[in-house]
């Protein structure tokens, strides 16, 4: 396909699938949430900084979780296998595991105090763990039940413990361990009278009030002192699976099986009274599947489950309207790249959790005027499918620009790989032998002539590694002054071989000078989290975007911001750039023009003219049509710097070749839908 000046490889042979949502925590101190997918992986994502996904903590085999906990900055998980796992967010790996030895474990919760946990088990138990600094101790059993315990709350004065369980709720004394009240659920009309009713979800309040969500679509309000029941909504005919408070406790929200979420409120029923009690207010509907995890912040509910996309509803009465805050957003893919490209060879490496694939790109005559779709003269090719080695998720992978190494790290080791082509034959040939430093690996980038291979390791340090027919040896390691201990997330070597450029999850971006192997310089803190950055091949300044979708461009020679920076930064950015409502994660260049950048998201990419004026306030930013159709002249006096295409949708990477042709890889959000389970109720016409 030709696009005025460029011919653009349109890709969507990359099946990217992502994994059911299965259980989330928000933590309201550092406005970050945890969530965890069905396949083990655990992502975290900073509420603070426009939603943006920082971390991602690859799953392992076995490794299922049920449950995601907060206590402070700490976070723990359980899972169907039995353990509590506590997670070490600076090196993006589980930091130790606990056998709790009761089977499998269905729930967690933390007193609000932060000294204590509690974990639900299959064989009746509810067992409470302390706090230590570097670990957990089991401290004992409360009263063991006769049925799996399925929910826990801890009431806000650490004093009682709520647990749901099959056809009734326990009331646990925190501090003897005994059972002081039986809830018993109504199992419902009909056929669900047969039916054991599941308590999937509880939660106690200060007032001694618990609210429960069970498999028989009620949710209901109990008094905690006296253990009778208050009050019965009927939500749905399937589950209630998940519920969540507010903090100030006047909202609950709960999330069903057939994809709404009912949002109940604590307040007066009728104008005037006095007395408040708990009303159904709302119900969103954001979701084609199960709703199995849930969080409120301060302004918004947060859920996410089979559909696999992470929804925030801002609640209209907290926020503006009409702002960025007041809309509604759907995270349906990853913050990061999972595309690496050979610039010179051609090709596209993809990566899976369990595996990683190989593809030529496909050829055209490239012949054709703009906006045409061109006959393929080549299919593309799968070269090679490579199935991971051991338990542990593939974390990051990388081709060489020249097509013939290839690598990627899991949390447990980094495994390089020769490419050799025979004419039609493609052969693998693993490195035997690695140096003993690169045994993990945060991030992996070859350099442009494919001789050096750089693995970003713990604090913020990266190890460089020598490439040659047979072998790798250790060269260095490169380190930063600051001692942050945080995880580098992205990773820039410059076309010349001369700059490596890292940033980290402390928003500090550090170039060094790979002849010297030494650290250059340090670009200026900014507020927010980098989400992509390059270096420019003619110029050598450093182009960086962050979350809030800010774009710096900052020379390497200088070692300050260039003229145009400073003039983009006086001048603002353009609404409609600024609203946009997912991150740039990918940043080249035009080989034929230096004065292009081109930058990606997820609905769009847009290449920058430096030579044009900026848009002001009133342009419209996306002007593309509109100019199509001035006369030449006009045309050139209303020509701004942002030229934005939305040919192509749901983009996962854009890059250039060196045959001067793009690539845009491409995965409809329609193809990730069709291959989910059905809903357990599909919407009939007139009902």
């Amino acid at each position: 396909m030709t696009m005025g000046e460029f011919k653009v490889h349109r890709v969507r042979f990359f099946d990217y699938m992502p994994s059911a949502i299965r259980a989330m925590a928000f933590n309201s101190q550092t406005e970050r949430l945890a969530l965890a997918r069905v396949d083990g992986a655990v992502e975290i994502f900073n509420f603070a900084d426009s939603y943006f996904q920082e971390k991602v903590i690859p799953g392992q085999d076995g490794r299922t979780i049920e449950a995601l906990c907060w206590v402070g900055g700490r976070l723990f998980s359980v899972g169907l296998n039995g353990e509590i796992t506590e997670y070490d967010l600076e090196n993006l790996r589980p930091r130790y595991t606990i056998e709790a030895y009761g089977g499998p474990i269905w729930t967690i919760s933390s007193n609000s105090q932060g000294t204590h946990l509690v974990v639900g088990c299959e064989d009746g138990t509810v067992k409470m763990f302390e706090i230590l600094e570097e670990t957990i101790q089991f401290q004992r059993n409360l009263d063991r039940q006769k049925s799996r315990i399925l929910s826990l709350s801890w009431h806000p004065s650490g004093t009682m413990i709520a647990a749901g369980m099959m056809d009734m709720i326990r009331i646990f004394d925190a501090q003897s361990g005994h059972a002081t009240h039986r809830l018993l659920v109504d199992r419902g009309l009909g056929t669900y009278k047969s039916r054991e009713v599941v308590v999937w979800s509880v939660a106690f309040l200060s007032n001694n009030t618990i609210i429960s969500g069970d498999s028989a679509g009620k949710v209901q309000v109990w008094d905690g002192h006296t253990g009778t029941l208050v009050r019965t909504h009927l939500v749905t005919k399937w589950d209630v699976l998940a519920l969540s408070v507010s903090q100030d406790e006047s909202s609950v929200v709960a999330g069903t099986s057939e994809g709404t979420v009912v949002q109940f409120q604590f307040i007066s029923p009728t104008v005037g009274q006095q007395n408040k009690e708990w009303v159904r207010t709302r119900t969103f509907k954001n979701h084609t599947h199960d709703v199995r995890a849930l969080a409120q912040t301060e302004t918004a509910i947060v859920s996410g489950g089979v559909d696999t996309q992470l929804v925030v509803r801002p609640l209209l009465d907290k926020v503006e309207k009409k702002t960025q805050e007041s809309a509604l957003h759907k995270i349906a893919f990853p913050h990061r790249s999972l595309v690496s490209c050979a610039k010179k060879a051609g090709m596209l490496l993809f990566q899976f959790p369990d595996h990683l694939e190989l593809w030529r790109l496909g050829e055209s005559d490239g012949h054709g005027k703009p906006g045409d779709s061109l006959p393929v003269q080549r299919k593309p090719e799968k070269l090679i499918h490579l199935k991971r080695k051991g338990d542990d998720q593939i974390h990051c992978s990388a081709l060489s620009p020249c097509g013939g190494w290839l690598a990627y790290s899991s949390v447990a080791s980094v495994r390089l790989y020769r490419i050799q082509y025979d004419n039609n034959n493609v052969s693998l040939t693993k490195v035997a032998k690695l140096p003993k430093l690169l045994h993990s690996a945060h991030q992996l980038c070859f350099s442009p002539d494919s001789s050096k291979l750089f693995a970003s390791s713990s604090q913020s340090s990266v190890i460089v590694v020598a490439l040659s027919q047979s072998e790798c040896k250790y060269v260095h390691t490169l380190k930063p002054k600051s001692g942050s201990r945080q995880p580098i997330h992205l990773m820039y070597a410059s076309e010349d071989g001369k700059w490596l450029a890292t940033a980290n999850t402390d928003h500090e971006v550090y170039i060094y000078n790979l002849q010297k192997l030494k650290l250059h310089c340090t670009v200026p803190v900014y507020s927010s989290c980098p989400t992509a950055m390059a270096i420019h091949p003619a110029t050598s300044n450093l182009v960086v975007v962050h979350a809030d979708q800010q774009i710096f461009e900052y020379s390497l020679a200088q070692k300050e911001y260039t003229q145009w920076s400073r003039k983009l930064q006086k001048q603002g950015l353009h609404p409609s750039w600024l609203g946009r409502d997912t991150p740039v994660t990918h940043i080249t260049f035009n080989p034929k023009n230096p004065a292009h950048i081109i930058l990606q998201d997820t609905y769009m990419f847009c290449v920058i003219d430096q030579s044009l004026p900026l848009p002001d306030q009133e342009t419209a930013l996306y002007n593309q049509m509109a100019l199509r159709s001035l006369p030449e002249q006009e045309r050139v006096a209303q020509s701004h710097a942002f030229k934005i295409c939305k040919t192509f949708q749901h983009l996962l990477c854009v890059c250039s070749l060196e045959d001067h042709s793009l690539v845009a890889v491409e995965r409809p959000l329609l193809d990730i839908t069709a291959q989910l389970p059905a809903p357990v109720r599909q919407k009939k016409f007139a009902t």
